[in-house]
């Protein structure tokens, strides 16, 4: 896993039990996998960069603070709107954007090699 819950109660403040640590402990595996899906690598044997369990541990909160079909609440004068309007979007565009560059890059690429030897061009023999 990216993270622990003691990641994730440090960020929030909170301690997490019984139905709601259940519910931390799924997002985490799910944030995981997801992140892990979109750079094309695992950290599962191996220690991720801080970044990635940074960015990785805000997408749990926000998974956390995010209350699904649910556009915005009012309560009396006071009214608030949520991000997405209430859509389910697993990995933000922000998420996205600052885990492009540990993104895991295949394929064949191409390789310039450059001498300083330059041999002298070969002057050819006139009869």
């Amino acid at each position: 896993m990216l993270m622990s819950v003691a990641d994730i109660e440090a960020r929030t403040g909170q301690v997490y039990e019984d139905e709601r640590l259940d519910q931390v402990n799924s997002f985490i595996g799910d944030v995981t996998a997801l992140v892990e899906a979109f750079l094309g690598r695992s950290f599962a044997a191996s220690t991720p960069p801080a970044a990635v369990k940074a960015v990785a541990c805000l997408e749990v909160v926000r998974y956390l603070n995010t209350d699904p079909g649910v556009a915005s609440d009012r309560v009396g004068d006071l009214s608030t709107s949520y991000a997405y309007g209430g859509a389910v979007v697993a990995l933000s565009k922000d998420t996205k954007d600052a885990l492009r560059p540990f993104r895991w890059r295949s394929g064949l690429g191409s390789v310039r090699i450059v001498s300083r030897f330059i041999p002298d061009p070969v002057e050819e023999e006139t009869p």
